[in-house]
């Protein structure tokens, strides 16, 4: 049965699919592949077969395995791209561009050196370009990122402790609205809920499923419910909602004097939910 390889070229880049074709790979192995950038060495790291692909994927065929050679060279192109980083940073200082760059990188042929940069500004570097193009002798492409992606170029640490998401295991970044927040029971703060990047945390984006269907199966707050009480049935109303316990607080008494305020599991609980399913 003809197996596929998934390869990451960077630590938490795009999954590309290739035919393993005879070598007999496994995860962990290192490959050489032909991608839209030219030759770049690659890490497998999911094996299965052509007919477990779930959607209309394009599968490639790698050139080889990587040999030690092929190793000494990837990492020979990581110490001329610093290099070649630092004269950039120079030349971009010399020719006063509001640019800030922040990593470069070759493909494993060399035959293009890339430059990452962020910049609030638009900004002609094309005369810097030439001045790459001329010293490197090779195709000189300058991308401009966003924050997000500049974020994830050097260590950093999220409100959790742990390093962020997107430097560690996210390869693609969601929409993630203020929405999010609300549906969650969270405080509006703006500072408490941006990442180190300045924008939303991309954590409010993972458990937002399970929250829609809770809030589904729970009364929202200020609605009336029916709560059975040793046998009595007592009218209360909703002034908090618990949506990952499962539970609501309920305020009964119509004065300072006699109300009091109980905690319930939302299926101890009853309410009209003909106007929550409009």
């Amino acid at each position: 049965m003809e197996s596929i390889i998934g390869v990451r070229f960077r630590k938490t880049g795009k999954l590309y699919y290739f035919n393993s074709l005879q070598f007999g790979l496994k995860i962990g192995d290192n490959i050489i592949a032909n991608t839209e950038r030219g030759e770049e060495l690659g890490r497998v790291v999911k094996i299965l077969k052509k007919e477990e692909l779930s959607e209309d994927l394009k599968v490639d065929n790698i050139i080889r395995p990587a040999t030690k050679k092929d190793i000494e060279i990837f990492h020979e192109n990581e110490k001329k791209a610093k290099s070649a980083l630092a004269f950039c940073k120079e030349q971009a200082k010399k020719m006063k561009l509001n640019m800030k760059f922040l990593a470069a990188e070759y493909t494993f042929d060399t035959t293009k050196l890339i430059f990452y940069f962020v910049s609030e500004d638009r900004v002609d570097f094309r005369e810097l370009v030439k001045v790459l193009a001329s010293k490197y002798k090779s195709r000189i492409e300058l991308r401009q990122i966003g924050p997000r992606d500049e974020i994830k170029t050097y260590p950093n640490l999220g409100m959790c402790g742990k390093e962020v998401c997107c430097r560690t295991y996210l390869q693609d970044f969601e929409p993630v609205t203020i929405k999010m927040a609300k549906e969650q029971g969270l405080q509006i703060n703006m500072a408490k809920l941006s990442g180190a990047c300045g924008k939303l945390m991309c954590c409010l984006k993972y458990e937002e499923e399970t929250y829609k269907e809770n809030l589904k199966k729970l009364p929202k707050v200020g609605d009336l419910v029916i709560v059975e009480i040793e046998g009595q049935k007592e009218k209360g109303k909703v002034t908090n909602i618990d949506i990952l316990g499962m539970k609501v607080k309920v305020k009964f008494g119509t004065t300072s004097e006699d109300e009091r305020f109980d905690v319930f599991p939302v299926d101890k609980v009853s309410w009209n939910k003909k106007s929550d399913d409009k």
